[in-house]
């Protein structure tokens, strides 16, 4: 006897129970012994190859995962159960791009099975491929016209794309399907927040928090509602009470974190008697009626704290005046093609270095350079397609003539830089634009004057060192965005009375 086991004496069914035992009782390396005994007793039954690739992948080891379910689908090619597994895999890595092909696949092969359409437009939207992430939604709600996961899945396509509106519509649909379910109306709370409909927002969380007190979500979102309204007293309350649950605390979301210091001095301040706060406007919502075009990062950090995350090409990038300017007149024709885009490290994060504009972009995504070559490249093209879809995001919006846009500097400082960067971007629009640069004696920080056709000189002290740890001046900022916001509607009155 030298301690082999002889599975052979078992009947499979034994070995099979045994398996599921062990992944019940979460003992990992008995289950994967099982599962592979069973695979060799009885190699034709279908769990042996199918379960212990999902042990493999929810533990991390992705590597025997994927190389089992090679192993398996040479073996069972079509096999629906396997094909999924194998879709998790690269699911679980977040790799994107890949795990778009792999839910396709599913979707061709086993079309019965919802995961193909659900985690299909998830991967695609998560990629930037906003487009085939909608077809592949609908595809889904047309085919399981009351599943909760194919209704959420095409409501997330519409919050990813921030289509506040359509979101609503989706999230309303899910919930009236599924009306037991908080993750629909949690969602149509945050669609209706942002849409600027803050006071149905607090109304439709109030109502829903009363049904369910505990719900973390929902106790979230019951603080952004506040925070929408403005109603600082309110939003502190509430925050003390999601800090306070051992649910909810740990959800609380880093822009939420940001925004903490606020809603704890105006709400300190709202009890002050001398407490006078006039603005009309959530400042949520005031600052996504800006977006930044550069110096740096500034004004997208300022966005962030105040619990507003747009998408924008610029939004976190640094652009010189000069080449900014080349680059309007170009209308970004270079952005996201494979011979302009470079790749380079700053320190950890891997950053984006558009060579024709001399764009350098943040990423936010660490260790790429110690990874290997193939999922280099799959994020490499990740990153492009994500330029390309900002690129024509920036141009449609500018286009528009809607948005007031920011250009924060500290070298460009004259009135001809600011005239020549309005005319660059008037030549698409009605744009307005909102130039901030040094403070003056006569100009001191938190000033904001209108220069004529759209042009708007703000000042404040200086960018901000961000490498040495420190903040924008976040009530600065509010402030030149409150009045600009102002003067930007008392003109388009005026010109509208004019006409």
């Amino acid at each position: 006897m030298d301690g082999t086991t002889e599975y052979a004496l078992y009947r499979s069914d034994e070995l099979a129970g045994e398996a599921w035992a062990a992944m019940s009782r979460q003992d990992i390396d008995e289950a994967l012994r099982l599962w592979q005994a069973l695979r060799e007793h009885s190699p034709e039954r279908h769990e042996g190859h199918i379960w212990p690739i999902q042990v493999l992948w929810q533990c991390g080891r992705h590597a025997e995962a994927e190389a089992m379910a090679a192993r398996s689908l040479s073996s069972f090619p079509d096999h629906p159960e396997l094909l999924v597994q194998r879709a998790w895999i690269i699911t679980a890595q977040r790799n994107w791009d890949e795990a778009a092909t792999r839910w396709a696949t599913v979707r061709e092969r086993a079309p019965e099975r919802i995961e193909g359409y659900v985690w299909g437009a998830r991967s695609l939207w998560q990629s930037g491929a906003f487009d085939e992430a909608e077809k592949v939604a609908r595809e889904g709600v047309r085919r399981f016209p009351r599943d909760l996961q194919a209704l959420s899945e095409s409501g997330w396509v519409a919050t990813a794309r921030q289509d506040w509106p359509e979101a609503l519509r989706r999230w309303r649909r899910a919930h009236e399907a599924h009306p037991e379910q908080v993750v629909a109306q949690t969602r149509m709370i945050e669609a209706l927040r942002m849409a600027g409909r803050a006071d149905e927002a607090e109304a439709l969380a109030t109502a829903r928090l009363a049904e369910h007190p505990d719900e973390p979500e929902l106790l979230i979102e019951h603080v952004w509602a506040a925070v929408a309204r403005e109603d600082w007293q309110a939003a502190a309350v509430r925050l003390d009470a999601v800090q306070a649950n051992e649910k909810a605390a740990p959800l609380i979301s880093e822009p939420l974190a940001a925004v903490e210091p606020q809603i704890r001095s105006l709400s300190a301040a709202a009890t002050s008697p001398a407490a006078s706060i006039d603005e009309e406007i959530p400042v949520n919502e005031l600052v996504l009626k800006f977006e930044s075009i550069g110096e740096r990062c500034d004004f997208g950090a300022v966005q962030r704290h105040f619990g507003a995350e747009p998408l924008g090409l610029l939004r976190f990038a640094w652009s010189r005046l000069d080449c900014l300017i080349a680059a309007l007149a170009d209308r970004f024709e270079a952005i996201g093609t494979v011979d302009d885009t470079g790749f380079e490290a700053y320190g950890d994060e891997t950053i984006l270095r558009m060579k024709k504009y001399a764009l350098i972009f943040h990423t936010f995504v660490n260790g790429v350079d110690q990874q290997p070559a193939d999922q280099r490249e799959v994020f490499y093209q990740q990153q492009r397609r994500r330029l390309l879809f900002l690129k024509d995001k920036l141009v449609r919006d500018l286009e528009a003539g809607e948005k007031i846009w920011i250009y924060a500097t500290r070298d460009y400082a004259t009135d001809a830089d600011a005239a020549k960067l309005s005319a660059a971007l008037r030549a698409y629009g009605p744009n307005a634009l909102l130039y901030v640069r040094p403070e003056r004696d006569d100009r001191p920080a938190g000033t904001v004057e209108a220069l004529g056709d759209g042009l708007y000189a703000g000042y404040f002290p200086d960018l901000t060192d961000f490498v040495s740890g420190h903040q924008p001046p976040f009530g600065l900022w509010r402030e030149l965005c409150l009045r600009t916001y102002q003067l930007v509607q008392r003109d388009a009155a005026v010109v509208g009375k004019s006409g």
